[in-house]
């Protein structure tokens, strides 16, 4: 018989099994189901949040949190209702910093590739405008207050600046074919150095002995009155010498070496955004030479200097910064064009190739090689339409430009005839001349933006204009009712007013006309870029001073002073700006479509 424990037929163990397995189903079935449910809860959470998110609110959220069933949809509803809260505007102080970092990014966007060029550039040109800005006040200040006063100045810029401009002109030109820019910029900074040391060394100390002051005395009183400036520029010829230098550092360094270099290393698409922010350097040392030169001559008394002997200790100083600056700027231009060399697909490194390309085909081709002087310079002006605007406007700039100053300082003198005091005051307008003139640079891209080239171009000559007639009208009323003098209450007003056409003139000069300017000389061939522009830069502004000057020597001897014909003067001073003018629009007619084209695609993703 079987065993009572048997279970043939396996009923037993499934009825045994049976309640096990249904039981484990359901505990399957009932997990399986909260599961189900807080999933299909979490999707669609996550569907609303994707589809609408900002039209939830926190009632909503709360509501989906307490469908779901679990810990894991109750994390996912927290970064729902977190999302949601974000969106909804709950969070304002992320949204106003998604405000700012957002327009950073549409400002700086632009900029993106180009920090690498724009800071070391910018820090040249601002050892440049220092060095720059110190001169200028030097120079005036030697000059203005010494014997002859600013009527000495038309005759230094025709006998003595023209003359040294053109001899530049020549040895630029053979010496450029012979060594190329970049040994010409050392040794042209190297020279100005040079000069600077010789000057604050020797020729300053040793004023009283080398100036003749009494052959002087003795020529006026046998030439005539309207002779007087030229008498001192003869006089007071280590003077001359310095003004000289002065000047050529502004049309030479600044002008011709700085933006030559840039115009190797920058790409037209790139030059509507970098060209206005490079002189932000030279602006802020503008406004710190300023700063610099009032705090020297206002503040600054070296222990053991005579009262006699303080303005050649001062001097000393201005100069020996000015050394330093020249040292700053060739250690500028060394890393600047050692980064440039280091990539091959640079705007340098691309110009230099195309430059070769042209120069062997030219060899191939049996073509004569023009002989490098002056007259060579001079036929790139004549025979190109675009360098012959530029020269015109360059003349136009240069004339407008000596006759407001030379009025300007003429009364300045009467206002400040002590030499420090003079000096102090034109520290102020340096000052604020590199606040406003930053200020514009700044808001040039824009300007290039919605203005477009010709527009941005025109500005200059355009204001010029108008505050020409502000100036000369409100003179010519003084001169006539006897207020330029010293003890008028009109005439610290009447120099404010002057100086403040000053800051704006060449704020819009180095911000908007002169990057404008700048960028046609990228559009043409090599000796364009290097002989042409010698031409137009350093002659060009200087024969416009000169036949400013020429002007000026014969209103001298009609009026028999510069005061005495400024009702001449506003005519020829607005007459001048209207040819500036012309030239302006008949260089756009040639460049302004490619140059807008192209300065449109590099200032595209440029918003406020």
């Amino acid at each position: 018989a079987p065993p009572l424990d048997a279970d043939p037929d396996g009923r037993r163990a499934a009825a045994r099994r049976r309640p096990r397995a249904r039981s484990g189903r359901l505990r399957d079935d009932a997990f399986a189901g909260r599961a189900g449910r807080a999933g299909r809860a979490e999707r669609r959470v996550e569907r609303a949040t994707a589809r609408d998110r900002e039209r939830w609110s926190m009632e909503t959220c709360a509501r989906a949190n307490e469908v779901c069933y679990g810990r894991r949809a109750g994390v996912v509803m927290r970064g729902a209702i977190v999302a949601a809260s974000a969106a909804a505007g709950d969070g304002g102080e992320a949204r106003e910093e998604n405000f700012f970092a957002k327009h950073a990014r549409k400002i700086l966007k632009p900029m993106d590739g180009l920090w690498g060029r724009l800071v070391p550039m910018s820090l040249m040109f601002y050892f440049m405008a220092f060095a720059n800005s110190i001169m200028d006040a030097v120079k005036d200040t030697l000059v203005v207050t010494a014997f002859g006063g600013a009527e000495q100045i038309p005759y230094l810029t025709v006998y003595a600046v023209l003359p040294t401009s053109l001899l530049f002109v020549s040895l630029f030109a053979r010496l450029s074919s012979k060594f190329g820019r970049e040994k010409l910029f050392y040794m042209a900074v190297t020279f100005f150095m040079c000069f600077f040391a010789l000057f604050t060394g020797v020729l300053y100390p040793m004023r009283d002995v080398l100036h003749p002051y009494e052959l002087a005395a003795t020529l006026a009183t046998t030439l005539p009155r309207g002779l007087a400036g030229g008498i001192a520029v003869f006089t007071n010829w280590t003077y001359s010498l310095f003004y000289v230098a002065g000047e050529l550092w502004g049309d030479v360094v600044l002008s011709l070496l700085f933006w030559g270099l840039a115009n190797e290393i920058t790409r037209v698409s790139e030059a509507g955004i970098i060209y206005p922010l490079l002189g932000i350097g030279a602006n802020v040392a503008q406004a710190c030479s300023g700063l610099f030169m009032k705090f020297v001559t206002t503040q600054w008394h070296p222990a053991g200097v005579a009262p006699e002997d303080m303005w050649a200790a001062k001097l000393k100083l201005f100069m020996t910064v000015v050394m330093f600056c020249g040292a700053s700027i060739m250690a500028c231009h060394k890393y600047i064009c050692d980064e440039a060399r280091k990539d091959p697909n640079s705007a340098m490194m691309e110009k230099q190739r195309d430059s070769k390309t042209r120069s062997d085909a030219d060899k191939a081709a049996n073509k004569k090689t023009k002989k490098a002087g002056l007259l060579s310079s001079l036929m790139y002006v004549f025979e190109s339409p675009e360098v012959a605007c530029l020269a015109v406007m360059a003349v136009a700039q240069g004339l407008s430009s000596i006759i407001f100053q030379v009025a300007w300082k003429t009364q300045l003198r009467i206002y400040r005839p002590d030499p420090t005091s003079y000096a102090a005051y034109m520290g102020d307008v340096q000052t604020y001349s590199g606040m406003v003139t930053g200020i514009f640079m700044v808001a040039a891209p824009f300007l290039f933006k919605n203005l477009g080239w010709k527009g941005t171009l025109s500005v200059t000559p355009k204001t010029v204009i108008a505050l020409g007639w502000v100036f000369f009208g409100t003179s010519i009323y003084a001169l006539r009712h006897g207020q330029l003098a010293q003890s008028s209450g009109i005439l610290p007003w009447l120099v404010l007013g002057g100086a403040v056409i000053y800051i704006v003139e060449r704020a819009a000069k180095f911000s908007l006309f002169k990057p404008a300017e700048e960028m046609v000389y990228i559009t043409l061939d090599e000796d364009s870029r290097t002989k042409g522009k010698a031409a137009v830069d350093v002659l060009g502004a200087q024969i416009g001073k000169t036949g400013g000057s020429f002007m000026q020597q014969g209103l001298i001897f009609a009026y028999g002073s510069i005061i005495g014909a400024l009702p001449v003067l506003v005519c020829c001073h607005s007459a001048i700006a209207i040819c500036w003018l012309v030239a302006v629009n008949a260089l756009a007619a040639r460049r302004a479509s490619q140059l807008d084209s192209e300065i449109r695609e590099g200032t595209a993703a440029l918003e406020i």
